[in-house]
């Protein structure tokens, strides 16, 4: 389960009286690259409501964690790299561009706003394979301060999804990659 999987990798540390997610223990030795992109330190801002502000320092963290579960925030974009073995994703590699568009997913994590006033988050991927690509996903939500489940579709081959939520999503944790030809 993609959330116990979660659990065993990331700590939740306070941050302006909220959780963020850091990276512990070490990458697993199943194709996974000891040397992982990792996002520059910066500061995350989220418009909540016309008074409200949620900020949060975003540290130096992969954006692939052990487990091939990729982590991202609102604003970001992520390029990884899959490599696999009949139809069986052996490693995730987080790459600055996308140098072979035949096997770079591209995922993109978007909040709208409307006069400084939350919209929705919008998570959008590009799934340039042959067959379908299922996934599971977590999101952290600033009311619950934690992590929550959420549904998601398959991205058939080819083409791209966009999962919208009404949520203030401070991150997303996605997990449990497959390809799939149904």
């Amino acid at each position: 389960m993609l959330l116990g999987a979660i659990q065993k990798t990331l700590i939740m540390q306070k941050t302006f009286t909220l959780f963020t997610v850091a990276l512990i223990g070490t990458f697993s030795s199943l194709g996974q690259d000891s040397a992982q992109l990792r996002r520059i330190p910066y500061k995350l801002s989220l418009p909540v409501d016309k008074h409200s502000l949620y900020e949060e320092d975003i540290k130096a963290t992969p954006y692939v964690l052990p487990g091939k579960t990729i982590q991202i925030y609102p604003g970001e974009t992520i390029y990884v790299e899959v490599r696999q073995d009949s139809g069986k994703i052996i490693s995730m590699t987080a790459v600055k561009e996308v140098k072979d568009p035949t096997r770079t997913l591209s995922i993109k994590l978007i909040q709208t706003v409307k006069k400084k006033v939350h919209e929705m988050i919008i998570l959008e991927i590009h799934n340039p394979f042959t067959s379908r690509l299922t996934y599971k996903a977590l999101m952290f939500l600033i009311p619950q301060k934690k992590w929550v489940e959420t549904n998601v579709y398959p991205v058939e081959p080819g083409l791209s999804a966009f999962e919208t939520w009404p949520d203030v999503i401070v991150s997303l944790a996605l997990g449990e990659w497959s390809f799939s030809n149904q």
